[in-house]
């Protein structure tokens, strides 16, 4: 469970089977990541490849699979590197659909 805002979480919400696939870390998160220094030349194609195929084959697997992928979220989390706590489920919210301030009408 993440608290960002992931785009695999609203489907964790809904109910829906949901997967967070992460590249190589190399400090990307927490020095280059919504930076003037966030440039396409970052983009580490091997890890997006690798994620892509691996994407492709759990999409193939789970179409093939005659049982459904449970629903159900963990009751039990692990526990938090950081802080030590178990991990909890971010809240579920419902999305912000405000088109103001973006310059676009409706």
């Amino acid at each position: 469970p993440r608290s960002g805002g992931s785009d695999y979480s609203s489907f964790t919400c809904a109910g829906a089977p949901a997967f967070g696939l992460w590249s190589e870390s190399w400090d990307y998160g927490t020095y280059t990541w919504h930076t003037n220094l966030d440039t396409l030349d970052k983009v580490a194609f091997d890890n997006v490849r690798h994620n892509a195929v691996l994407i492709a084959m759990l999409t193939y697997m789970a179409s093939e699979d005659p049982d459904f992928v449970d629903r159900d979220r963990r009751a039990v989390l692990p526990t938090d590197r950081r802080t030590g706590e178990p991990m909890e489920w971010p809240a579920c919210r419902p999305p912000d659909r405000s088109w103001e301030g973006y310059g676009i009408g409706r």
